[in-house]
């Protein structure tokens, strides 16, 4: 998928399906939204389990994501899909920057919010404004789409009151 998605991208859409690799693509792509039901199914499976020995489910994404009702089943899915895909690329960007910048600021937000182990929960990002700075910034920085592009910005971004680390807001 990585290997020919930029390839795909290059021709028409009406082109795609008389492509040589089409097949080969397409069934590439049936198999991480399988990977993706499987462990959505087995996620779901769980939390029925917790639900039927009365333990609690809350802060879990996936859980939130079944009790908000904001998405389809098949939305999920999709959600998971791209998670997996592009998950680890997005977090290993993160932690770069964060690891040249604001660590301490963004230290210090997370354990106001989740002291000790607490394990946080979706509530709990929603009180961490800095870290979806960083996040989105890191974003837009190293997007996970290929193609595209961004320009450069003269003057920071502010988000909220929050103005992140110049190196986070060069790109927009």
């Amino acid at each position: 998928m990585f290997r020919l998605s930029p390839i795909i991208i290059l021709f028409p859409k009406s082109t795609w399906p008389y492509l040589p690799f089409w097949k080969q693509f397409v069934a590439v792509w049936d198999h991480l939204f399988k990977v993706a039901a499987e462990q959505v199914l087995q996620k779901m499976e769980e939390i029925e389990q917790k639900v039927h020995l009365g333990q609690p489910v809350e802060g879990e994404y996936l859980t939130h994501l079944l009790v908000s009702e904001q998405m389809s089943v098949t939305e999920i899915l999709g959600s998971i899909a791209e998670l997996l895909l592009a998950g680890i690329d997005t977090v290993r960007c993160v932690f770069y920057e964060v690891l040249f910048h604001s660590r301490e600021k963004l230290y210090q937000e997370v354990i106001s919010v989740c002291p000790g182990d607490k394990v946080p929960t979706s509530d709990d990002i929603i009180r961490m404004p800095w870290l979806k700075a960083v996040v989105r910034e890191t974003l837009q920085m190293y997007p996970g789409v290929p193609g595209n592009t961004r320009i450069n910005v003269e003057n920071d971004i502010v988000v909220g009151e929050l103005v992140p680390p110049v190196s986070l807001c060069c790109v927009l």
